[in-house]
């Protein structure tokens, strides 16, 4: 029987101006990660942030089992508390669990993204890979259901974005629940066990990461794949 922990029926969300999402549905199961792939303004953003509760759609529904949490594409750490602090501010001011617990667990995820001798540096004094790997260990040290990841590596160098990328590799050898947009390709193709096409406020295409890398059926599809490479 699948476990399904996300289900989205005909999201709209307009602003002024603009129709952000024209009548989503989607639906995602435990253990799933999905990866959505299309050109910026297709509504991808826009989509997570519905999820997250961060943008209010218009009409539809989402109905979400558990919780979120979210990676955004600048970091969006305290610059004033530590690489340690940042990630143990949430469980114990937030969720209210015990210190030690707490302590003791996001040392191993400091582990995790291969920080661990950064547990006392503030944000000023670290790259913005390494940002982005404490922002990833502070997503999941509340134990999210699903974690989203809002295009993690576009504020990165090049040369950096490969241990971003690394360190979720590790999250999906997991079975982590993600939704991940991304302008990766290679990335999306390797960890996914479902790729998600938008453009224009839509989904155009969804399937597996061979579906959508080597047979995509729209013409739209194929132009984008094009440009990507």
């Amino acid at each position: 029987m699948k476990d399904i922990i996300l289900k989205i029926n005909d999201l709209h969300k307009e602003y002024v101006g603009c129709h952000a999402l024209k009548g989503i549905d989607f639906q995602m199961e435990k253990g799933e990660i999905v990866s959505v792939i299309g050109p910026s303004g297709s509504g991808k953003s826009t989509f997570l942030r519905s999820i997250n509760g961060l943008s209010v759609p218009t009409s539809g529904s989402i109905e979400l089992k558990g919780d979120t949490s979210m990676v955004f594409q600048h970091f969006n750490l305290f610059p004033h508390m530590t690489c340690l602090e940042n990630i143990t501010y949430a469980p114990i001011k937030v969720q209210r669990r015990p210190k030690t617990e707490v302590l003791e667990e996001a040392r191993k995820l400091l582990e995790l993204v291969g920080l661990s001798d950064k547990a006392d540096t503030y944000p000023a004094h670290i790259s913005g890979g390494q940002k982005q790997r404490i922002a990833i260990a502070r997503s999941l040290a509340t134990k999210p259901d699903i974690i989203l990841f809002d295009e993690p590596t576009s504020a990165l160098d090049p040369e950096i974005t490969g241990s971003v990328l690394d360190v979720m590799r590790k999250l999906a050898m997991q079975h982590i629940t993600m939704i991940i947009v991304t302008h990766e390709m290679k990335f999306a193709r390797d960890v996914s066990t479902r790729v998600v096409f938008m453009d224009e406020g839509k989904i155009l295409e969804e399937g597996s990461p061979n579906d959508i890398f080597a047979s995509p059926r729209s013409d739209r599809l194929k132009a984008f794949l094009a440009s990507m490479n």
